[in-house]
C-alpha cells in the first residue's frame, strides 16, 4: 500500500497523489499477503483498534444534517465535509496482537492501495440530503459495487437509518468526526472530542467504533489528529490519489471525465454523497471503471 507524509495543508480539494507501486512480482505478492495478515488480524478486534483515514482540505458535505455547505465555529475549508470491517476466514487475534499488526506498516497515511490488483475505492464523505445518500446507495447496488461511507457524526444520529441501510448493503461506515470541524486548527482535547463522539455515534448504529476513521478538513494527518485518532483506537490514516473536486459542483460531466481521468488499480477515490452532481455522475464512473477491468470495492477490501 501506498503511504505519504504529512503535508502543509493545501487549498480546498488538494488531493494527495501517491507513486505508482511496483507491478506483480514475487515481492508484490508477499506484501499482498502481509496486508491480508494486518487486515484479518484487525478485524479480529473490531471495536478496539481501527485504521484512520485521512480526507483532503476539500471536504465537500456540511456538517450539519440538512447538508448545506460551510459548518460552524472552526468549521473545514469551504466545500468540505468506514466501515464495516473486512472479514476473515477464521482469523483470531487479541486487541494487542491487532494494534501491533497495525502499527507494523509503514507509514502515517495511506493513500492507495496496491497497484497490481483491479480493484478502486470509491469513498464518500457522508453528511448532506438522505435522498441523495438512497439514490447513491441503489446506483451502487444495480452495479454491484461497494462503497465507502465516512460518515459526520451529527449527520449520523439525525439519518441512522441510513448508517444501516450502508452497512446491510455491505458498504464500509467510517468515522468522519462529530460536528466536521478544521482538525488542523484543533486543540489536542478538541480534536479527541471530535474523534471520540464520531467514534461512539458509529458505535450506536453499528455496534462498534469500526476500523476506518477520516478527519475533517486535512488532506494529511498530523501528530495531534494521530495521537486524537490513537486513543478511539484508530492506528492508521487513510487520504486518496484522485480527488475530482466534487464538492465545487463543476456539474456531472467534470466531476465522471476527472474521476476516469486520474483512476488507476489500487486509487482511493475522493466523492461526497450531499452534491446532486456526484450522484448524476456515478453511473457514468462505474461503468467507466467496469470498461477498464477495474472493480469498485471496500477500503477494507482493497487493503485486504
Amino acid at each position: 500500500m501506498t503511504t505519504s507524509e504529512p503535508q502543509a495543508q493545501q487549498p480546498d480539494g488538494d488531493d494527495v497523489a501517491n507513486p505508482a507501486g511496483p507491478g506483480p512480482s514475487h515481492e508484490a505478492e508477499s506484501r499482498r499477503a502481509s496486508r491480508r495478515t494486518v487486515l484479518a488480524a484487525a478485524a479480529g478486534a473490531i471495536g478496539t483498534i481501527g485504521v484512520a483515514a485521512c480526507s483532503a482540505a476539500g471536504d465537500g458535505g456540511a456538517a450539519q444534517a440538512s447538508g448545506a455547505h460551510g459548518s460552524a465555529t472552526s468549521a473545514a475549508a469551504p466545500g468540505s465535509t468506514g466501515s464495516a470491517p473486512a472479514t476473515s476466514s477464521g482469523a483470531s487475534a487479541s486487541p494487542t496482537q491487532a494494534r501491533d499488526a497495525v502499527l507494523a506498516s509503514a507509514g502515517p497515511d495511506i493513500g492507495s492501495g496496491p497497484r497490481d490488483a483491479p480493484l478502486v475505492a470509491l469513498t464518500f464523505h457522508g453528511a448532506g440530503v438522505p435522498a441523495r445518500t438512497r439514490a447513491v446507495l441503489e446506483i451502487a447496488r444495480a452495479h454491484d459495487a461497494h462503497l465507502t461511507v465516512f460518515a459526520v457524526g451529527q449527520w449520523l444520529q439525525a439519518n441512522p437509518d441510513l448508517g444501516k441501510a450502508i452497512l446491510a448493503a455491505g458498504h464500509d461506515l467510517g468515522n468522519h468526526t462529530w460536528s466536521h470541524q478544521a482538525m488542523r486548527h484543533l486543540s489536542a482535547s478538541e480534536a479527541e472530542a471530535e474523534v471520540s463522539r464520531g467514534a461512539a455515534q458509529v458505535a450506536a448504529v453499528r455496534g462498534s467504533a469500526g476500523l476506518l476513521f477520516r478527519p475533517s478538513g486535512t488532506p494529511t494527518s498530523t501528530p495531534v489528529i494521530r495521537a486524537a485518532a490513537r486513543t478511539s483506537g484508530y492506528q492508521r490514516c487513510i487520504s486518496y490519489d484522485v480527488d475530482p473536486q466534487d464538492y465545487l459542483d463543476p456539474g456531472a460531466s467534470a466531476v465522471e471525465s476527472r474521476t476516469l481521468a486520474a483512476v488507476r488499480a489500487g486509487s482511493i477515490v475522493s466523492l461526497h454523497l450531499g452534491h446532486e452532481g456526484t450522484v448524476a455522475a456515478l453511473p457514468g464512473i462505474l461503468a467507466g471503471l467496469r470498461s477498464r477491468g477495474l472493480r469498485a470495492v471496500t477500503v477494507s477490501e482493497l487493503l485486504a
